[in-house]
């Protein structure tokens, strides 16, 4: 059995987003429903692929959620700024795997870890990291 990553320490990623924490986010509570938190980490996840080359639309190939585990820790209330963490975990032949925090101040208020896959974008099948977004994902990965 490996080690769990340790998600929640903000010194251990190199890339960040910021995301403006809206009403529409809240539920009936008064708190960031979950389902906001996960877009929160969408967020993170394209615009990391999207600095390492993904997301164009010439591109043959695209990215796709495969595994999505979120632990929520604290409620995060508005008005505020959420910021979103993300780093590599692990390069695989045709899949990476990202984790991810969502951050209010110092405070985490909750993390992921995710696996996506590159799939061809004719055949929807999956197809190894192409040579540049490897070497871009490389950049942010973070030992476990």
């Amino acid at each position: 059995m490996t080690a769990s990553p340790v998600l929640t320490d903000p010194a251990a990623y190199r890339f960040w987003i910021e995301e403006r924490v809206r009403f529409a986010d809240l539920d009936a509570l008064g708190h960031v429903n979950n389902n906001a938190i996960g877009v929160y980490f969408e967020s993170g996840r394209v615009a990391l692929m999207e600095s390492c080359g993904g997301f164009r639309s010439e591109s043959p190939w695209s990215v796709v959620l495969a595994r999505s585990l979120i632990e929520y820790k604290a409620e995060l209330l508005y008005p505020a700024t959420a910021r979103i963490g993300v780093r590599v975990l692990r390069l695989g032949n045709s899949s990476v795997t990202l984790g991810s925090a969502v951050f209010n101040g110092d405070a985490v208020v909750a993390t992921q870890e995710a696996v996506c896959v590159i799939v061809d974008a004719a055949t929807h099948r999956p197809t190894p990291l192409p040579p540049a977004l490897r070497a871009g994902l490389s950049e942010h990965l973070v030992p476990v």
